[in-house]
């Protein structure tokens, strides 16, 4: 009885894998080597653009944000939602799957002689296989977005370099790179819907889970370095689960539940097991696809219409430490360079300035790297960063106070302690963290809606009483003195310890004069300088002994660049 059930068995699979087994003998082909009937290419005229980027894991996977977590900066790159491709033919009910006819052939031939079934795939070769889905994407990429991957590509040879090398270390397939093309257009500041950040597009759980730092100052997800070896760690652990790069690169997007569950289903199935059988969510099963036909592309972009990409290259830079919070503007000129390079080098830092309190590694270019200890020594600490005190009346809310400084309300918690919105009491003196690059006139403007009460003194002397919510820079501005000379009128006033009623001399501004950047200003008025080649606002500010802060708000700029020629006034 049980030898007939065997026999039963055994003619019913070959029923299938005899066929199957003499066309691949005929062919040369392999089992798994999976080939699908092309057929047309999908209709594209109805896909709605959007970018290469995947979504995120499953909703019940998800670690949600923290409140406070950081928002993506205003020049960050969102990721739009996957474009819709048609699927190919639903192949759901199309018989046996690969892992089922490997199985049937190895007890048919008792065992794999000819070397038709593989048991495992090479752990250092993510496998480029060619069929309609990865067709789909082909077409997609040269078509409907084809000047944007052109960009993509151009942007991966900036990182390329950096990757490549921790995937050889880590013994991982190189092609894996195209899983950050994918995720994020090699872009660090890419944001996406799922609050997915950087290079790699870690959710904040994720992150964390591999050692990734995602606080309000820092969020390392942006980092490229740190990122790429958080991913590698990542995919390892998922490639040695599941033993299968599209398993693990699946999982890598959907979630790894996701993939068990699949699993469980489909014992031993392939991605295209899964995929066929609509076990995975349709961007999951659309990801590996998409990464193939990147791969492919990358390879030989010229095969495929696209032109060699215009390599973009990172600066070489080293590793200084920087001591506290300290603003980009300030370090580029420290480390004699611009705003835009410090950016590029030090993507992890949201704010455009370093922590306050903490001492942190900044990349510089090289070149500045020699002189940049000695040159932010020389930096006094209240110039590092523009700071704005702020103090409470009655009514105000955090909310309120940061719409009119145009900061958010997660910012003035972070930079005052962490500060309950619920306690806020009448005279409170808040610090309001605010990059030198902008406008101090708004602030300005917000900050003096009440009008300045002022009397003469016998001695001709203007006398100013402190009102509530005023500051020695509103007050300062408001008559063309700097603050440091309206500090010394009045004792070194500390402007953190300003009282309601107080009162404050007004040293008196004489006539207006121009002079080059050079040269100082013996006067007591206001001076208008030129600006030469090589000048820069931080560098004429300590010319002149005043703050970059205060030439901005002096002079109503929106950032810091300046060139020669422009004209600069300087109050005193």
């Amino acid at each position: 009885m049980t030898n007939r059930s065997s026999g039963s068995r055994f003619r019913a699979r070959l029923h299938w894998a005899g066929p199957v087994l003499g066309a691949l003998v005929l062919h040369g082909c392999a089992f798994t080597q999976r080939t699908v009937d092309r057929g047309p290419v999908p209709a594209t005229a109805n896909v709605e653009p959007g970018a290469v980027e995947a979504g995120r894991a499953d909703p019940s996977e998800a670690t949600p944000e923290p409140a406070d977590a950081a928002a993506p900066a205003p020049d960050d790159e969102w990721m739009p939602e996957d474009p819709l491709v048609p699927d190919p033919v639903d192949e759901t009910g199309a018989g046996p799957t690969a892992a089922e006819i490997d199985r049937a052939v190895r007890e048919m031939l008792g065992g794999d002689p000819l070397g038709l079934v593989h048991d495992g795939e090479d752990p250092r070769v993510f496998k480029l296989e060619m069929n309609e889905r990865v067709q789909s994407w082909v077409h997609y990429f040269q078509t409907v977005i084809g000047e944007r991957f052109a960009n993509y590509l151009g942007r991966k040879t900036r990182y390329e370099p950096m990757i490549r090398r921790k995937l050889r270390e880590a013994g991982l397939p190189q092609d894996l790179i195209y899983l950050a093309l994918i995720e994020s257009g090699m872009n660090p500041n890419a944001y996406s819907r799922a609050s997915a950040v950087g290079l790699w597009q870690f959710i904040a759980g994720t992150g964390r889970q591999y050692g990734l730092e995602i606080s309000y100052w820092i969020d390392e997800r942006r980092d490229p370095e740190k990122a790429t070896d958080a991913a590698v760690r990542h995919l390892k652990d998922l490639y040695d689960e599941f033993g299968s790069w599209y398993l693990a690169a699946a999982g890598y997007n959907g979630g790894p539940n996701r993939v068990r569950r699949g699993l469980r289903t489909v014992p031993g199935a392939t991605f295209w097991d899964l995929a066929d059988r609509r076990l995975l969510r349709r961007e999951t099963r659309d990801y590996v696809p998409k990464i193939i036909a990147a791969a492919m592309i990358g390879h030989d972009p010229a095969r495929y219409g696209f032109p060699d990409p215009e390599r973009e290259t990172m600066p070489e830079y080293v590793k200084v430490r920087v001591p506290d919070a300290t603003s980009f503007d300030v370090l580029a000129e420290v480390a004699g360079t611009d705003e835009a390079t410090i950016n590029l080098l030090n993507p992890e830092f949201p704010r455009d300035v370093t922590p306050p309190h903490r001492e942190v590694e900044v990349r510089v270019p090289v070149e500045g790297a020699a002189r940049f200890a000695a040159r932010y020594a020389a930096v006094p600490e209240d110039e590092r960063v523009t700071w704005t005190f702020h103090t409470v009346q009655r009514g105000h809310t955090l909310g309120w106070i940061g719409q009119q400084y145009g900061v958010s309300v997660a910012a003035l918690r972070a930079a005052n302690g962490n500060v309950n919105p619920r306690r806020l009491q009448i005279g409170q003196q808040l610090v309001v963290p605010r990059s030198a690059r902008a406008s101090g006139a708004s602030i300005a403007r917000s900050s003096s809606a009440r009008p300045i009460s002022a009397r003469t003194n016998a001695e001709g002397t203007t006398v100013v009483t402190v009102q509530r919510g005023q500051t020695l820079g509103v007050i300062a501005q408001r008559y063309g003195v700097s603050v440091a000379a309206l500090r010394a009128a009045n004792g070194n006033v500390n402007p953190r310890r300003l009282q309601v009623g107080q009162e404050l001399l007004v040293p008196r501004a004489g006539r207006a004069g121009t002079a080059s950047a050079g040269a100082a200003s013996d006067g007591a008025g206001p001076v208008t300088i030129v600006v030469r080649p090589g000048d820069s606002l931080w560098l004429i500010a300590r010319r002149h002994s005043v703050s970059t802060r205060e030439l901005i708000e002096w002079n109503r700029l929106s950032s810091t660049r300046i060139h020669p020629g422009d004209r600069l006034e300087i109050r005193r």
